[in-house]
């Protein structure tokens, strides 16, 4: 590993959406793997409240906190070149695995177990490029990711 790259920590919250006995996953436009909502946490918000926010800006639904207690923390670096920030939200050009090196990311995700309220994931936000509702087994064959892979079973789980 390059030893002179810039190290940067992240600290991220995601919920795993719940309705009936389906789970909402999105398909990200910019690496096309499907993945559980989550963003950035910003300045002055809970998690929770970053989980809340960003499935509704990504997923296009509107859900409720089940509890203020996260199901799952993943940990985890990554690679990546960053393009110039943007009103605190940042952008990633090019991920580890396209190339990207310039900055390692330390980063901290954060799950919580939100249930579904209103809205179509057929309203999704341009950070998806599909979403939809999928049964528990398959939604964890679909998932890119294990950390989000073991959130979404801690959330099968917890609302059997």
């Amino acid at each position: 590993m390059n030893k002179t790259l810039k190290l940067k920590r992240e600290f991220s919250a995601g919920g795993v959406v719940f309705k009936n006995s389906k789970f909402l996953l999105g398909k990200h436009s910019g690496y096309h793997k499907w993945v559980l909502p989550k963003g950035l946490i910003e300045k002055g918000e809970k998690g929770w409240q970053t989980a809340l926010r960003e499935t509704e800006e990504e997923m296009g639904v509107k859900t409720k906190l089940v509890s203020d207690k996260p199901i799952h923390k993943e940990i985890y670096f990554y690679i990546a070149d960053f393009k110039k920030e943007q009103k605190d939200t940042r952008k990633v050009a090019i991920y580890q695995e396209q190339g990207g090196g310039k900055t390692k990311v330390f980063k901290t995700v954060t799950f919580y177990l939100l249930e579904y309220v209103a809205g179509d994931p057929k309203n999704h936000g341009w950070e998806m490029e599909e979403a939809g509702w999928f049964p528990l087994e398959k939604a964890l064959d679909m998932l890119a990711f294990k950390g989000e892979k073991e959130a979404l079973k801690k959330a099968g789980q917890i609302i059997k």
